[in-house]
């Protein structure tokens, strides 16, 4: 049990997911042993996300109305900016915490591992019947030739899924919080890659669990933007932190892997059909995937 003086400050960033934002407050709201202090950043929500968490939960939760969806970075820092709390905890609010000491739990492990600066719990999602791990490198670290950013790190992991982020206050300082480059996607693995870069270790709790449906901002947007937010998220990453010799030999590849790939698509369905498509949500990664290290490559061969 954490001392009365100390508390947890919960920043989760909501756009256009009422229902799910409504389940992720009342299990907070469960939770045992711990001060909390619960605030929600709505991304100018084009349902009625507002009126949901206003209704439901009123003056319990600090709700903070952004005029403009500044993405999943920049939301938090403003959401970190109102916060009071010792703790921070990031999380996403398609989530749910089923286990009522969960919260007061992870902080115990954190205040146990001063080393830990990001400490992350057992992800479950059951809408894609599969647990999230940790991730043990970075994207595209296994092909680097010329970058040096990734050389003697602390600790064996590389990121965590930005879903759920518990950590102190002073570290989120110390780094700036959020890059704010980042719209979505990126942002997570890089926020945990300088906070290993000031000395800190990422941790995992895997004896706490929470439930994360996963994209549920993104349920009915159209495929090939989200895609392309996804490959942007990466790919800046990748120009943030590699050599730029790498990211052009990264991003020649992907182009390459991806003309392939569309091709035998294209060649399957000429040879046995329509019904032998990839689906369309599959073909417009590849199509993100083109787009994006194009124009990376643009970027790179002006500047």
């Amino acid at each position: 049990m954490i001392q009365p003086d100390r508390f947890l400050s919960v920043i989760i960033v909501n756009y256009n997911t009422g229902p799910y934002v409504v389940q992720c407050v009342r299990s907070l709201q469960k939770q045992k042993n711990i001060k909390l202090e619960i605030i929600v950043v709505d991304n100018a929500s084009q349902d009625n996300s507002a009126e949901l968490l206003s209704h439901e939960f009123g003056d319990a939760i600090k709700l903070i109305l952004a005029n403009e969806n500044l993405g999943f970075g920049r939301a938090n820092n403003l959401g970190v900016s109102k916060a009071n709390g010792e703790y921070l905890l990031i999380l996403n609010p398609d989530t749910v915490i089923p286990e009522p000491l969960a919260l007061s739990n992870l902080i115990y492990f954190l205040d146990g591992h001063p080393q830990i600066g990001i400490l992350g719990p057992a992800i479950e999602e059951p809408r894609k019947s599969r647990h999230i791990l940790p991730r043990v490198r970075y994207p595209f670290s296994q092909k680097l030739k010329f970058t040096t950013a990734f050389k003697a790190l602390p600790g064996s992991i590389a990121w965590i899924l930005g879903a759920c982020m518990l950590l102190r206050r002073n570290l989120y300082n110390e780094i700036s919080g959020f890059d704010p480059d980042y719209f979505l996607y990126g942002e997570d693995a890089d926020i945990c890659l300088r906070a290993r870069q000031h000395g800190y270790e990422i941790g995992y709790c895997k004896n706490v669990l929470i439930h994360h449906v996963s994209g549920a901002s993104e349920i009915g947007s159209d495929s090939l933007d989200k895609w392309l937010r996804k490959k942007r998220g990466v790919f800046l990453f990748l120009t943030k932190h590699f050599d730029r010799r790498d990211v052009l030999r990264v991003a020649k590849s992907e182009i390459l892997k991806s003309k392939l790939y569309l091709l035998g698509a294209r060649l399957k369905a000429m040879l046995w059909g329509r019904s032998q498509v990839e689906s369309v949500d599959k073909l417009n990664r590849y199509r993100a995937t083109i787009m994006v290290a194009e124009a990376v490559i643009n970027d790179i061969s002006t500047s």
